[in-house]
């Protein structure tokens, strides 16, 4: 095969690398120094400038990443936020609420007892009542300096005077299982239907008057019975809640003593303090 005179480029660029070596093995140590840095400087710029962009775009991604999850926990702060300011307005004017996040609740049933994230430290006494929205949760019964334990509707142990918001009956409202309450106390000639609302009496000084308690869904007058039974649904489903708003007390209105009982409580710790007689 015929080759021309010089060979190909690579054995002229061989050539020129050996004679290249040649001359740098010739030339004073500082001179080759002087020489070779700017030539490996402008053979690693591109290298090294990948590199720089590699580090650039990671810690884009992470911070991109960052800005993402702060856009999310902003949006569900929002969203609730609008729905405190949404069920707050729900409220008759003139309370003084404060919301209160459900941070544990009673290890068997889940509703007869709710711990939330307010003490005295956000002005929380013993016998505030919990709202919700929909209606009546229950009242405080312990207060630690961040936390407070709330007594619900369903807890066998706590009575509500009530007031058939129709036809202006009084009663007693207690816990009846199956998520439902019983009204004791209900006259034999007493006007209750199905479909009444009942709402708070007032009476007792724990609960403000006329607060939504739930809807009456059955009214039995049996003949031998000295009242009639007469049992409701909460409007309030507690089961799902994960916020509260607690009524603010007055000082010197509460019956109940101060308690720190519940300072150092835990999540396997809650037992309801038994109410003082009056």
């Amino acid at each position: 095969m015929h080759r021309k005179k010089f060979g190909t480029w690579q054995d002229r660029a061989s050539w020129f690398l050996i004679f290249l070596g040649l001359v740098m093995l010739l030339i004073p140590k500082t001179t080759r120094i002087v020489i070779t840095v700017p030539i490996q400087t402008a053979l690693l710029a591109p290298l090294r400038g990948t590199s720089i962009l590699k580090r650039n775009i990671f810690r884009l991604k992470a911070e991109n990443r960052r800005l993402s999850l702060l856009a999310t926990e902003l949006a569900v702060e929002n969203a609730r936020l609008e729905t405190v300011s949404r069920h707050t307005s729900a409220f008759p004017e003139g309370l003084d609420l404060v919301s209160a996040p459900i941070i544990t609740r009673d290890l068997i049933t889940l509703e007869r007892y709710l711990v939330v994230s307010r003490g005295r430290k956000h002005k929380i006494r013993l016998g505030a009542p919990a709202l919700s929205a929909d209606g009546i949760i229950g009242k405080v019964i312990a207060v630690g300096n961040h936390q407070a334990l709330i007594q619900t509707i369903f807890d066998p142990d706590l009575r509500i005077a009530v007031t058939n918001l129709r036809s202006r009956i009084t009663a007693l409202a207690r816990p009846d299982g199956y998520h439902l309450l019983k009204l004791d106390y209900a006259p034999k000639a007493s006007d209750f239907k199905p479909g009444d609302t009942i709402v708070t009496a007032g009476l007792g000084g724990t609960f403000p008057k006329g607060l939504r308690l739930g809807i009456v869904v059955s009214v039995l007058d049996e003949p031998n019975d000295l009242f009639k039974s007469v049992k409701l649904r909460p409007f309030c489903d507690i089961a799902r809640l994960e916020e509260v708003f607690l009524l603010r007390i007055p000082p010197g209105t509460s019956r109940y003593q101060k308690s720190g009982w519940l300072d150092n409580i835990g999540p396997l710790e809650i037992h309801a303090p038994e109410e003082p007689d009056f």
